[in-house]
């Protein structure tokens, strides 16, 4: 009969789970093809957006390229230097011998206007709209001079007017016959700068007829892109989860040169060579056409990318996203709503066919009957009928009940046995730190009796053993209280005079055989229970003591703040250490040591105490060389 209700019960689970899950699989799977598809024409709008907008922002600074060129042009420093090549010679500051003057009363104007020209030139090099080199030419269209920006942003300005090289820079040859306020702009290939905007304007003179002079300037044509494209490169980030790139702007040349790329390394190279799987796109750019297209990179990701030419057809430039990347969210999102869409049909399966199968009595008692039991109703009984198919069900769910009880009283047993252990460990491990410290105290006083001084120290290190003692009675005579493990409020203590009575109390007596070694400032205050980091602070200087054993070694105490303001205090001893495997799987664990006689517990009883008041301790330890152990505490002011 019990199989039976459980195949009936597949049966109908089946049924819920036709009508439930099948219909929120198929909303889903449709969601997700709608959000890839939506998803791609969003990325494509975005890049044809982008690209205008790249594309606009380079026309705007080769506009403002261009008219800070014309401004040069127009000025009349510039203007009477270039005039003035007709005239008496233009000797510039840089060339004419110190202390040798013309005797020109004229020339001295003209060197003004020679300073003043260069000084509006040094400007635009030195400042970030890319310019790379200026040179002027005379009427007779011999270069003047050459101005060439610094190699480097703090290095001056390389200003040249003897042995100029006609190849150097050159204007357009059209520019003697231009319109006055006509500024021509093509790309060169130069030997020291690759690929370079050079930008030629006529000078005018107003008071001299037809004659007119030329000025040349060579723009960094990288550089121009690049402040074109910051703004979109800047707004797009970089995957958090990868170093894949995400969006990618690429300019290419009429033969087929990258001008500038996202990653610097493919600069000056050739685009179908270093990019295979981008030649078809690439042939369409070098072509000077436009368009929008998708192509699969060497690493898998899909990217879509639009292009436009630039400059009329002597660039071509191109904005590429990851789609990969892109809709991955859109995926990710759609393949979770799959597996909701999965759950939730499930589960409202699962419920459908429990609510059919609760109608009857005998699930209904059972299940009011298994309440009262999760309530905590151990001795209640699930009465059903002997002829009711769930009365086995019934029947075991009452011996289990049974069982739990007994189990329950054992465990309860055990539990107050555990207390009693643990506080005979406590104690027993307390009442060995006393005696050693007893014992130190009267090993030293057969050598150091006669001194005065150490018997003073003495008579209060007895006392403080004594008190300890009488302490540790007081918490015999109450085990209610010892076994809660309950903990005074914290209140601000000062640490220094607690370490100082613990130090005279356990290793002053040791001194003869090791070197004690004490840094303490004058005052250091904690949010603590003093007595029990009392305990903490005994425990630790004795591990260390017993650690160095009869050898002689260096027992450190440190204390102060840490760069946050918190104090602390630290232990440190030349002993024999521990190993890495000791400290991840036993240290701070009760009843584990490295002594060979040893309860066990002191670190433990340490590491309960910190974290009650609120603390840290951390161990550094190395085998062979030593073990430190810093308590971090907090403070009154956090």
């Amino acid at each position: 009969m019990w199989g039976g209700a459980v195949q009936s019960r597949s049966r109908i689970f089946l049924t819920f789970a036709l009508f439930c899950v099948l219909p929120l699989l198929l909303l889903s799977g449709v969601n997700l093809l709608v959000n890839v598809r939506s998803g791609e024409t969003l990325v494509r709008n975005e890049l044809e957006h982008e690209l205008a907008a790249t594309t606009q922002s380079f026309e705007t600074l080769l506009r403002e390229r261009k008219q800070e060129i014309r401004n040069l042009a127009a000025s009349s420093a510039l203007q009477t230097c270039i005039l003035g090549v007709d005239h008496p010679p233009i000797t510039s500051a840089a060339n004419r011998p110190a202390g040798n003057s013309t005797g020109n009363p004229a020339s001295e104007p003209a060197d003004n206007e020679m300073q003043e020209a260069k000084s509006a030139i040094a400007s635009l090099l030195r400042g970030p709209n890319s310019y790379r080199a200026i040179a002027a030419f005379a009427p007779n269209r011999e270069a003047i001079f050459v101005a060439e920006a610094p190699p480097t942003k703090t290095g001056d300005i390389i200003f040249r007017t003897r042995d100029l090289l006609v190849e150097q820079i050159q204007p357009e040859k059209v520019v003697w016959t231009a319109p006055d306020d006509e500024v021509l702009c093509s790309i060169v290939a130069t030997a020291a700068a690759g690929k370079t905007l050079r930008c030629t304007t006529p000078v005018s003179f107003s008071d001299a007829g037809t004659t007119r002079g030329a000025l040349v300037a060579d723009l960094r044509l990288d550089s121009v892109i690049s402040s074109a494209a910051r703004p979109l490169e800047s707004s797009v980030a970089e995957n958090k989860n990868t170093s894949r790139r995400s969006t990618v702007v690429l300019v290419v040349d009429d033969q087929d040169e990258i001008v500038y790329h996202t990653n610097a390394a493919l600069k000056h190279q050739h685009a179908q060579s270093s990019m295979p799987y981008l030649r078809a796109i690439g042939a369409e750019m070098v072509a000077g056409r436009s368009g929008t297209n998708s192509f699969k990179a060497a690493d898998g990701d899909q990217w879509l990318v639009t292009y436009s030419p630039l400059m009329g057809n002597q660039l071509s430039l191109a904005v590429a996203r990851n789609y990969s990347l892109a809709s991955r969210d859109a995926r990710r999102y759609g393949w979770v709503g799959i597996m909701l869409a999965l759950l939730v049909g499930s589960i409202a399966a699962v419920v459908l066919t429990r609510y059919s199968q609760r109608r009857t009595k005998s699930i209904d008692q059972v299940a009011a009957g298994v309440d009262e039991i999760v309530k905590g109703k151990l001795d209640h009984r699930i009465e059903l009928l002997s002829s009711d198919a769930l009365r086995p069900l019934a029947d075991n769910v009452g011996l289990v009940t049974k069982q739990l009880r007994e189990q329950i009283a054992r465990e309860a047993e055990s539990r107050q046995f555990q207390s009693f252990v643990r506080l005979s460990a406590v104690l027993t491990h307390d009442l060995k730190n006393a005696i050693e410290a007893l014992s130190l105290i009267v090993n030293n006083m057969e050598k150091h009796y006669e001194k005065e001084e150490f018997r003073v120290d003495a008579m209060q290190s007895l006392t403080a053993a004594t008190d300890k003692l009488r302490a540790l009675v007081t918490r015999l005579s109450n085990p209610v209280n010892t076994l809660s493990g309950e903990h005074k409020r914290p209140r601000p203590v000062d640490l220094v005079p607690i370490l100082k009575r613990v130090l005279a109390m356990t290793a002053e007596p040791a001194r003869t055989q090791h070197e004690i070694v004490v840094n303490l400032p004058d005052a250091l205050v904690a949010l603590v229970d003093g007595d029990r980091i009392d305990r903490v602070m005994e425990n630790l200087i004795i591990n260390g003591l017993e650690a160095m054993g009869e050898k002689r070694g260096k027992l450190t105490v440190t204390a102060g703040q840490t760069d946050s303001g918190k104090p602390y205090f630290s232990v440190s001893d030349t002993g024999e250490g521990m190993s890495e495997r000791f400290i991840a799987e036993r240290l701070f664990h009760p009843f584990a040591t490295t002594k060979r006689r040893g309860v066990g517990l002191g670190l433990y009883t340490c590491r309960e105490v910190v974290s009650a008041n609120g603390g840290t301790i951390e161990v550094e330890s190395e085998q062979g060389a030593g073990t430190t152990f810093r308590v971090v505490l907090p403070s009154p002011q956090s």
